[in-house]
């Protein structure tokens, strides 16, 4: 920019002084010193500028500030011009440059310390070299116009590092803080700390993430929880039988005389205990058949509201038995696809706990009808009902809501959990409604088979 500026500004003096002393070449034959004043002065006057007129010893015979009028000037540009016969160019910073007399006639132009700049150009007349034309300019202008620029470009810089500052503190807050404490989250989970969470600030991306995360983390811990839950009550459910089974072989063993009544009644109850164990291993092979994924769906189509009424006539001995009346009301076949095993062990195991939960003299009630795309089934009872706090629990695995009545009558607690499981696979919901002293209601939904499937 410097460079720029001081360029034009030389061709700007170049131009100016040129065309002086062509209009000084004739005058400075005849030593016409009013006429080479007045020329010297109307642009000195125009320009606010300087202008000297020396003959060819450098002698002033012009000033047109009056006042080095008779001296000898001599400067580095004035000598080029006399010895190399062509105009020069120079800046001087008035004051601490130059001769005495340069000193004296640039402060005689600015008395302050100030840039200033001097064109030297030869006066010809006939082709000779007849004089030298002096044209002092001010171009402090021009320094403070670049003193300006940088001020203003430092100011900018400053700025800028401000703001860059100001947007490493936002990078550090926004993105390199949530990525540490997302590592730091990771590190302490690798080591075994399911409950570690990472605060969620803002709505980016990153907060996403670490939404994401906490979520990912709460599930996994929520699994932790369950499958040590699950070891627990599988230990115990599994600890039960045999514990029962060690009392009555130990009474056995140590039985002096063998009573052969006794021995019979403790054997057939050693084998109810096995017969327990051998439902519990199964139930729980068949939940971890569905966990890992293995439990695979033969599906083909079957008409559900048949397979509801099958499921009613092998129950029907079994409700006889108990004085409960069972009805079951299906109306017009509805086709859904769907494996019919498992779906048989569904309906099997709910009208069975409607049974078994009933007291002599209820009801079980066993419906089949369609609503939408979907086949509903519903069990209900008349049984002493599910207390509202047990109600959301009673899918979770080894839940029993009466754990005493549970055992006497069989059940492992595992049976409503496989029956969740395999209605989802199937695509279909399983929702409990009871009442305390009324009695519960099962509602299964399962989608119809389309028609290019019933086809």
């Amino acid at each position: 920019m410097g460079e720029y500026l001081f360029t034009q500004r030389t061709r700007d003096d170049q131009r100016i002084a040129e065309a002086l002393s062509e209009q000084l070449s004739e005058p400075m034959v005849y030593f016409d010193a009013p006429e080479m004043y007045r020329v010297a002065a109307e642009t000195a006057q125009a320009e606010q500028s300087r202008v000297l007129v020396l003959d060819p010893l450098c002698v002033v015979q012009v000033d047109t500030d009056s006042k080095m009028n008779g001296t000898r000037f001599i400067t580095s540009e004035i000598d080029h011009v006399l010895k190399e016969g062509t105009s020069d160019y120079g800046f001087y910073d008035v004051g601490n440059a130059g001769t005495y007399w340069m000193r004296a006639a640039l402060n005689a132009f600015s008395p302050v310390h100030a840039m200033t700049g001097v064109y030297a150009s030869g006066i010809y007349a006939g082709g000779q070299l007849s004089g030298v034309l002096v044209y002092i300019s001010g171009v402090q202008e021009i320094y403070e116009s670049l003193r300006d620029i940088q001020l203003r470009i430092l100011l900018w810089l400053l700025v800028v590092a401000s703001a860059v500052m100001l947007v490493n503190v936002f990078v550090l807050r926004t993105i390199t803080r949530p990525i540490s404490e997302l590592n730091e989250g990771i590190s302490r989970m690798s080591r075994g700390d399911l409950s570690a969470r990472v605060n969620v600030r803002g709505k980016n991306e990153f907060a996403g993430l670490a939404s994401a995360f906490n979520s990912m983390s709460e599930r996994l811990e929520q699994l932790d929880n369950s499958r040590n839950q699950f070891v627990s009550n599988a230990s115990h459910e599994l600890k039960t039988p045999l514990s029962t089974m060690k009392i009555l072989i130990e009474t056995l063993l140590y039985q002096d005389p063998i009573d052969p009544g006794m021995t019979k009644e403790f054997l057939g109850d050693v084998n109810k205990e096995i017969d327990r164990l051998n439902r519990i291993v199964s139930d729980l092979l068949t939940l971890v058949n569905i966990d890992s994924g293995a439990m695979k769906l033969k599906l083909e189509d079957l008409d559900i509201a048949a397979l509801m009424q099958e499921q009613a006539r092998r129950l029907a001995p079994l409700a006889r038995e108990n004085g409960i009346e069972l009805e079951c009301s299906t109306g017009a076949p509805l086709v859904v696809n769907g494996d019919p095993l498992k779906l048989q062990q569904v309906i099997y195991n709910v009208i069975d706990n409607a049974i078994k939960y009933t007291p002599r003299g209820g009801e079980v009630h066993c419906t089949v009808s369609r609503s939408g795309k979907m086949a509903v089934l519903r069990i209900a009872d008349t049984g002493e009902g599910i207390p509202a706090d047990d109600l959301p629990h009673i899918f979770d695995r080894f839940y029993r809501v009466d754990k005493a009545r549970s055992r006497e009558t069989g059940g492992t607690g595992l049976g409503l959990s496989i029956v969740k499981q395999i209605v989802l696979a199937h695509g279909g919901t399983i929702t409990p409604e009871s009442t305390l002293g009324k009695g519960t209601t099962f509602t299964i939904q399962l989608p119809l088979a389309s028609k290019k499937s019933e086809e």
